[in-house]
């Protein structure tokens, strides 16, 4: 499949049964009386006489050129999905036909020049839509197009690896490609081998966003999400589950008491959120200047870490080394937070291996798990209560309302009994806020997601304006952790909704629906880190944040993502004496070479009227403003042949 997928392919065959009238099976069957059935590529396998008592690894597959044949037959028959396929749209879209290959490109290694992402130039088809990714919704605008031997790819607009450029790790790029050229490394085979180890303890804890998903992929109602994750992690082999919202009760009880002492001690304001890693890769890369700004403390992710290797593994008389910790999360950029140097110590991880949504799936259909065959369970002890609050981290405005549940008991000192909810904050909006008067004090709250949408806040605090915030909630993602780009990809706008209203749902039934209020929050407290923001506490939840180096620090002024590609604009004389020479040809030629190698999206041409004694003694070309002497552009832009 890889091998004909790299040799470009794909526009819907002119015949009958492929328009959108419907599937095949739709359709009347004396429509493919003239049609002969092509069957089947047979995968090569072991007899079973071969197979007795033979327990060595054995990796069979298809020849190449079986497996192109395999391919364009499932092309041309039509798969299930051929209505609705992204791949085939965006090929379709750009030109590309898939009954026979263009040419025999050559095959160009796999870049891997970042911890996880990974970049697969031989399936790109050059949808340009990881590129639009990263500069509109993210911002960096690291990606852009390259011509390299007549052919197109995407890479860094500095040309330095990824992960030196301002790349967040959010992993949008990847949500965004919809033919895997862009992909990411899994982390299944050392969770695998953990749990065959005997000496190993594994240990996972679920985001409240993956339960999300798996209510509405398995149609498994909000009430019995949790229990069916805790049950189909210890099917596949966890000793322990625990909760995830279990952390974010921790967060935000350590967060909010971090806002509140700034607030009465009159603090660096306004305190932005922590919890998001592809948040903090952005003002460490991008935006230093703010990290006062940074609350202290650590992830849901990594205070989970920290409290299970240190206080699940005293508790339970463990050595730390003998703990696996697996963290079950939506999102990728948690995948380079838990390699941070800040997060282990003594060489051991606080978070051992981090698991996407889509891998832990993925391990289900490799276990041959079906959803009927998972009996739901509770999450483990000690760590099993938790609040509606934090189960709302999941969405955008979440981690915002949590905190504000407990700011006003803490400012008014009574107890909350209504207006639990703040409605004002949730959605899908770029930025949304609000403002809360507590006896007299005013708490103004906003709420970003997309990291795009943080530069205008951000620009404004470095200049010194009052941006009118007290506490300010920052996501990558839009709309929070339940469009991470470790879920699968959602087919629909609704389904996005679907999962934030699935936390909303639980949110309301819940028992207890303040993080400080959860029991067993209070008893870690009491038997363990003593109160919010102790000494072991700032210890082991808290870290500090630093600059890093990226494509904005190499230069004194700062680059920002405001369009998906750069663009080059060629100015061609078109007086009377370049026209002489050729202006008017050399400018549909060129015209034709940039619709032909499809870049328009990055080259334009402008013609120009100089005056008759401009210098040079050709035709006057420029490149970006500055006038080429002797245009080269036979040798750098390809022929017409290279495209057959």
């Amino acid at each position: 499949m890889d091998s004909f997928l790299m040799k470009g392919y794909i526009k819907e065959a002119n015949i009958d049964y492929s328009c959108s009238r419907g599937s095949m099976e739709d359709l009347p069957k004396w429509e493919f009386r003239e049609i002969p059935k092509v069957p089947r590529a047979v995968m090569p396998s072991l007899s079973l006489e071969e197979r007795k008592n033979n327990f060595n690894e054995v990796e069979l597959g298809l020849s190449e050129e079986v497996a192109r044949k395999e391919a364009r037959r499932c092309l041309k028959c039509g798969c299930s999905a051929r209505f609705t396929c992204d791949l085939r749209k965006e090929a379709s879209n750009h030109g590309i036909v898939y009954e026979e290959p263009i040419h025999d490109r050559p095959y160009i290694p796999k870049v891997d020049d970042h911890p996880f992402i990974v970049r697969d130039h031989n399936k790109c088809i050059s949808c340009g839509r990881c590129i639009a990714a990263c500069a509109e919704i993210e911002g960096p605008g690291v990606l852009t197009f390259y011509m390299k031997n007549g052919r197109q790819l995407v890479g860094t607009k500095s040309g330095l690896p990824l992960r030196d450029t301002d790349c967040v790790s959010c992993g949008q790029c990847v949500t965004a490609c919809p033919c895997a050229a862009l992909d990411y490394r899994r982390e299944r085979g050392k969770v695998v081998r953990a749990i065959n180890d005997p000496k190993k303890t594994v240990v996972g804890f679920v985001a409240p966003a993956v339960r999300s998903l798996i209510s509405n992929t398995f149609g498994v109602s909000y009430e019995e999400a949790s229990p069916f994750m805790a049950g189909l992690l210890k099917k596949l082999g966890f000793d322990k589950v625990f909760d995830f919202t279990f952390a974010a009760d921790l967060t935000i009880v350590e967060e909010t008491t971090e806002f509140l002492s700034r607030i009465q001690n009159k603090g660096v304001m306004p305190q932005f959120t922590s919890c998001c890693p592809g948040w903090i890769n952005f003002v460490e890369k991008r935006y230093p200047e703010i990290i006062p700004h940074l609350s202290t403390c650590k992830s849901p992710q990594m205070m989970m870490g920290a409290t299970v290797k240190n206080h699940y593994a005293k508790l339970m008389g463990i050595n730390k080394e003998d703990l696996f910790v697996v963290s079950i999360v939506p999102c990728l950029a948690k995948k380079y937070e838990a390699a941070r140097p800040e997060f282990i110590h003594d060489g051991i991880r606080d978070v051992d291996a981090v698991l996407t949504t889509t891998e832990m799936l993925e391990m289900m259909e490799l276990a041959d798990i079906k959803p009927s065959e998972v009996v739901p369970q509770e999450f483990d002890e000690p760590y099993k209560q938790v609040s509606g609050a934090g189960i709302l981290f999941g969405a955008s405005g979440g981690v915002a309302e949590a905190a504000l549940r407990m700011a006003v008991e803490k400012l008014t000192g009574k107890v909350l009994t209504d207006h639990l909810e703040f409605e004002e904050i949730r959605g899908f909006e770029g930025v949304k806020e609000s403002t809360i008067d507590v006896n007299g004090t005013k708490v103004r709250v906003a709420v970003v997601s997309g990291l795009k949408n943080a530069e205008p806040i951000i620009e404004k605090i470095l200049n010194g304006v009052d941006v009118g915030y007290d506490l300010i909630e920052v996501m990558a993602c839009p709309g929070g952790c339940i469009c991470g780009a470790g879920h699968p990809v959602p087919e629909k706008i609704d389904s996005l909704e679907k999962r934030q209203q699935v936390l909303v749902n639980i949110d309301k039934v819940s028992k207890y629906r303040k993080s400080q209020e959860n029991p067993d929050i209070l008893r870690l407290y009491n038997e363990f880190y003593g109160e919010p923001n102790s000494p072991l506490a700032h210890e082991l939840l808290h870290t500090h944040y630093t600059p890093k180096h990226g494509d904005s620090t190499c230069s004194p002024e700062r680059k920002k993502g405001t369009a998906a590609f750069d663009v080059q604009e060629f100015t061609i004389c078109m007086c009377e004496s370049c026209m002489e020479k050729g202006a008017e040809n050399l400018y549909n030629d060129l015209s034709s070479k940039i619709r032909l190698f499809k870049m328009d999206p990055f080259v334009q041409i402008k013609r120009i009227r100089l005056k008759e004694t401009h210098p040079g003694k050709g035709v006057y070309i420029a490149l970006n403003g500055k006038q080429i002497e002797e245009p080269m552009l036979s040798g750098n832009i390809p022929d017409e042949s290279e495209s057959e």
